[in-house]
């Protein structure tokens, strides 16, 4: 389950380099000279940006060959909203699988998250927290065999003030799965404390209809 490494391509420098721009534009007092010319620089950039529009694999009707069914998991991973390398506005993510001690996996999700995701002072934005939750608890679906399906209920606890700026790992784990029905736990951990706990209903669903027009 592990996520595959940053390749060092170009969909995956464009979009380190896009993140590195918001980072830029939130934390520097540029002037209004300096913001004119990064925003024609920005406009020259998107004009060179070409092609067809990209396919989801839910817009395609027909069934499609081995070779193209990888594809198109490949490329909703590195678009995902959280873990995908290709997507600027994803931190990202980077998901591993481990062992509890008795035996059942733990769903792991490390991140360091900047003053861009701030909502209180030094503080990451609690709607930031809850959508990582929701993210890396999500990731224990394929542990338990549940893929394909979708939050019903996220509930999270808030402890402390969860530091910007600072490695975070979120742990998740099945706490009980029966028929549609999957239920999750996960917690935040900065610095050896627990900051926050999730925990989240998941009903299984048919993932295709949902991109239906």
């Amino acid at each position: 389950m592990p996520d595959q490494p940053n390749q060092n391509n170009s969909g995956a420098h464009v979009a380190d380099q896009v993140r590195g721009l918001i980072k830029e534009l939130n934390q520097r007092d540029s002037t209004e000279q300096s913001l004119t010319e990064a925003a024609e620089l920005v406009a020259q950039a998107r004009k060179v940006l070409d092609g067809p529009a990209r396919l989801r694999w839910y817009e395609v009707d027909v069934d499609v060959d081995a070779e193209t069914a990888a594809k198109f998991r490949q490329e909703h991973r590195q678009h995902s909203l959280f873990r995908g390398t290709h997507n600027p506005l994803a931190p990202p993510i980077a998901m591993t699988e481990e062992t509890q001690p008795d035996g059942s996996p733990l769903v792991v999700g490390t991140v360091c998250l900047g003053s861009e995701r701030e909502g209180p002072p030094r503080t990451v934005h609690g709607g930031m927290v809850a959508a990582v939750f929701d993210e890396v608890l999500a990731g224990v679906l394929a542990t338990a065999g549940a893929s394909g399906s979708v939050t019903g209920k996220l509930t999270v606890r808030y402890r402390k003030p969860t530091p910007t700026n600072t490695d975070l790992r979120f742990e998740a784990w099945v706490e009980h799965h029966q028929g549609r029905r999957l239920t999750a736990r996960a917690q935040c951990v900065a610095n050896g404390e627990v900051t926050a706990e999730a925990e989240a209903l998941f009903i299984s669903l048919d993932m295709r209809s949902l991109g239906s027009a």
